[in-house]
């Protein structure tokens, strides 16, 4: 398999099962009312390894998953998907402006970018009472920095080393 196929493979493979922990683990793991958000973690991560417009598509995906599995009734499912598509594209367009093998700027990036996602879907879809919100997207946006070097780690593991990429790009 081509390496650039096999890197598709992998980040699209990741954001489906990512969708598959976030339905069956999500709400096994609620530590003091925090419930991490796979979804939005896994599609920042992978968001990292893309460029804009790559990254737009994996939010955009990680986006209508999350909008299908949690929406509330007769509202927010629009709002999850345009939320998450704008934090993944806004990820990807710092594809050459930032080092992709960094843990701490991956941590960084998740913490920050769960944050901003769940700051816009507030914007779209106001909830109340707005203290339950915050409290909520604060613990969310912790549970999902403290979640984010496993999966970057494992993301980096099946994406494999980028000089290795870089190798094989030469024996073609």
């Amino acid at each position: 398999m081509k390496p650039s196929t096999r890197r598709i493979v992998v980040l699209y493979g990741a954001v489906l099962l990512a969708a598959v922990a976030q339905a069956i683990w999500a709400d096994a793991i609620v530590i003091r009312g925090a419930r991490p958000d796979f979804l939005t973690a896994t599609a920042i991560l992978c968001a990292i390894q893309c460029g804009a417009n790559e990254a737009a598509l994996v939010g955009f995906l990680s986006g209508l998953f999350l909008a299908a599995l949690t929406s509330p009734p007769k509202a927010g499912f629009g709002s999850l998907i345009v939320s998450r598509t704008l934090v993944g594209f806004c990820v990807g367009w710092l594809e050459e402006r930032i080092e992709r093998d960094n843990p701490i700027l991956a941590v960084f990036l998740v913490t920050f970018g769960t944050a901003l996602a769940n700051g816009l879907f507030f914007l779209f879809n106001p909830q109340r009472p707005i203290m339950h919100w915050a409290r909520h997207m604060g613990l969310c946006t912790l549970y999902n920095g403290l979640l984010a070097l496993p999966l970057y780690l494992l993301l980096r593991f099946l994406l494999g080393s980028s000089s290795e990429d870089d190798k094989s790009f030469a024996l073609q």
